[in-house]
């Protein structure tokens, strides 16, 4: 679902390659969701927003098609953010996840506790979520 555009094909004057990828991104702060998909949608990304972890299981099991688990850490119900990436590690095992939260002290602990996971702070700007974003699809993508 990936692919990478040769920028000969394109207009953009952007110097790295355009990269069309659908992202699930699930956040239950509905002004930080509303802001993350705008930053992504501006960034290329097709986005898909979830409010929570069982909203966006829901969206999985009804067959959603998407190539990164973009969620915050901390969220209510009975699944949070690390969960959510088990169970979509478990149901599309190579699916790559980008975790935040805005809470420093999780972060730290998460970061120290799971360095093989990828984490970016709340508030993030455009650029540093672009950036992970792109390294976490080029680990595992097929260029066509």
């Amino acid at each position: 679902m990936i692919r990478f555009v040769d920028m000969s094909e394109t207009s953009s004057a952007v110097d790295e390659p355009v990269v069309e990828a659908t992202i699930l991104m699930v956040e239950d702060n509905a002004e930080v969701r509303v802001m993350g998909e705008t930053l992504l949608v501006d960034a290329g990304f097709v986005v898909h927003t979830a409010g929570d972890a069982a909203e966006a299981l829901a969206m999985l099991e009804a067959g959603l098609a998407f190539d990164l688990l973009f969620t915050d850490i901390v969220m209510p119900g009975d699944l949070d953010g690390v969960g959510l990436s088990a169970e979509v590690a478990r149901l599309r095992p190579g699916t790559p996840v980008l975790l935040t939260t805005g809470w420093a002290d999780r972060a730290q602990d998460h970061a120290s506790q799971r360095p093989e996971r990828d984490l970016i702070a709340k508030p993030y700007r455009q650029t540093d979520l672009v950036r992970k974003i792109r390294l976490l699809l080029d680990r595992g993508a097929v260029r066509v």
